[in-house]
């Protein structure tokens, strides 16, 4: 089979899904999972079955992101090309206070206490969910 064929067989595949009733969707579970699967809404079944099909002909998360993603890896080298080092202070006004949040070895210091990630700072400084790098007016290097 060519990479075109291959990828229309996805295609088919991810389409078909639509169509399955759930009895359908369960055996797929089982043959793609190796299991039968837990109490899911057929739509999210449809979804993760998707997902699994994309993963199994196109290949996986990498492990060094999956690592940061579980909250195993460094989260200052979570994306390359960070320009943001141990020791950096990053201020932002909001609703006329200053906040301050230095950047550690291991994450983000707010009023002595260490996030892990930018957006909770961000969500403790608002009290909405905030993408952390939005919020602090941060640009991609």
């Amino acid at each position: 089979m060519t990479k075109t064929e291959d990828q229309d067989a996805v295609r088919r595949q991810l389409l078909s899904l639509g169509t399955l009733t759930r009895e359908e969707l369960t055996e797929k579970w089982k043959d793609l999972f190796g299991r039968t699967p837990p109490n899911y809404g057929t739509l999210f079944m449809r979804k993760r079955l998707a997902w699994r099909i994309q993963e199994l002909f196109y290949g996986g998360i990498p492990e060094s992101l999956q690592r940061v993603l579980h909250g195993d890896g460094d989260p200052l080298k979570s994306r390359p090309g960070r320009s943001m080092r141990p020791g950096t202070i990053l201020v932002r006004m909001w609703h006329g206070a200053r906040h301050e949040v230095t950047i550690r070895q291991n994450g983000f210091e707010y009023q002595g206490q260490l996030y892990r990630s930018l957006s909770s700072v961000a969500t403790k400084i608002t009290g909405s969910h905030w993408n952390g790098r939005r919020f602090f007016q941060i640009t991609e290097d």
